[in-house]
């Protein structure tokens, strides 16, 4: 997938009318919540975490086709969900990792990449599925992208599929458009997703941080946690969670107190971080009741969300 991207595989597609589209749908557009801000400077929140917590297989699936959009989604929405199951302390409703085709074959067109506004607005209006069988509609079990191409070019997920999505929504999605704004929703357990054209390196520095390089990637990858606390880097940091298996190396450096990394993430500088705001393409998967301040549990593990 690596080359693929390098050589030009439009998997992110950046449509301001699909944007206008979805905004026309919700109160809500740009994220702008006053009972949350300035809550996430000077912290860390390690949301990839929450999810691998419940369940090990969040963040394994490898990409096989231009569907990047609808597994940077499907991974926000992961870290969301678990991080509101485990405030409520209920991890028996986690279910299932999500599902990637039904967002993917609701891209517009029979071609390939999505625009993440799309995406967002099939969750939310739609709904999404897990990764499982639904008998005599579709098999979900295994990530088959075969299924969201085919649904591409033929319009969209058929009726029987998006009446199960209907079961299962997220209920609030919005831009956002700065790390200050990020960072308060991810101290509060929301998760995000971002497309830009933007590339890293797939090994790091001596400090475990990856590098921006000149290549770049119409690509769309989940966030997977900050640290602004200043604890163990110098510096802002900044964790996304790519969909290519393993592709990158291991970082020379990797904080005790975080909890595993996962293979494929890259850490980075907030400096090359913002490229990822900068595109006015990243998400942020919210509840139903919008963005309540909430102190996430720590879940046994230290370092996954530094809220004090």
């Amino acid at each position: 997938m690596l080359q693929q991207y390098e050589d030009g595989l439009p998997g992110w597609i950046y449509d301001p009318r699909a944007q206008d589209e979805f905004f026309a749908g919700q109160r809500y557009q740009h994220f702008n919540e006053p009972n949350i801000r300035g809550m996430g400077l000077g912290k860390r929140a390690m949301l990839y975490a929450y999810a691998r917590a419940l369940d090990a297989r969040c963040f394994t699936e490898e990409q096989t086709t231009s569907d990047c959009t609808s597994h940077g989604s499907r991974n926000a929405r992961d870290m969301t969900r678990a991080t509101q199951i485990l405030v409520d302390r209920a991890p028996h409703d986690w279910f299932r990792v999500g599902a990637t085709e039904p967002t993917y074959g609701a891209r517009g067109h029979g071609g390939a990449g999505m625009s993440p506004a799309r995406a967002a607005r099939f969750e939310r209006d739609v709904g999404f599925l897990y990764r499982t069988d639904y008998p005599g509609v579709v098999n979900l079990t295994k990530y088959t992208a075969s299924h969201g191409i085919r649904w591409g070019e033929q319009g969209g997920p058929p009726q029987n599929v998006r009446a199960e999505c209907a079961k299962n929504r997220v209920g609030l999605i919005s831009l956002v458009r700065t790390q200050e704004e990020l960072m308060d929703a991810m101290i509060n357990g929301y998760a995000a997703h971002s497309g830009q054209y933007a590339a890293w390196s797939g090994q790091s520095d001596s400090r475990g941080i990856y590098p921006r390089v000149a290549k770049g990637w119409n690509h769309d990858m989940a966030i997977a946690f900050y640290d602004d606390t200043k604890e163990f880097y110098p510096f802002r940091v900044w964790g996304i969670v790519n969909s290519w298996g393993s592709w990158n190396q291991k970082p020379k450096f990797w904080p005790s107190a975080y909890p595993e990394w996962v293979p494929g993430m890259i850490v980075t500088t907030a400096e090359d971080f913002d490229v990822c705001l900068k595109a006015n393409d990243c998400w942020v998967y919210g509840k139903v009741d919008g963005y309540p301040p909430q102190k996430l549990p720590d879940y046994g593990a230290i370092g996954m969300l530094k809220n004090d």
